[in-house]
């Protein structure tokens, strides 16, 4: 199982992690997986590289951190994109990609 989780604070997201590999084929052939890790990177490299916004992150097997400590509306509008993504292949995958947000 995959869990999704998106951390926020007075409305405003302030980091999301992804961990677990959704289990739905083999290791490095699972199209979910892979599909979960293409929308969260690319997500990473527009907040940093297009949006220029300064991320904290970790990405190992089985594990992407994002800290985000952004006000810039663009850049929330990209990680509420993310949630979104997820949360409609979670609706095709609910027995293996668990989405959900937390205040903090």
């Amino acid at each position: 199982m995959t869990r999704c989780v998106f951390f926020s604070h007075n409305d405003r997201y302030t980091a999301f992690k992804i961990s677990g590999h959704v289990g739905l084929g083999i290791k490095g052939k699972d199209v979910v997986c892979a599909a979960v890790s293409a929308v969260t990177q690319a997500t990473m490299i527009g907040l940093e590289e297009v949006l220029g916004e300064k991320i904290v992150y970790e990405i190992k097997d089985g594990l992407i951190k994002c800290d985000v400590k952004s006000e810039n509306d663009c850049a929330q509008k990209m990680i509420e994109t993310l949630q979104k993504t997820l949360l409609q292949l979670s609706k095709q995958y609910p027995k293996n990609l668990l989405v959900y947000q937390t205040e903090v």
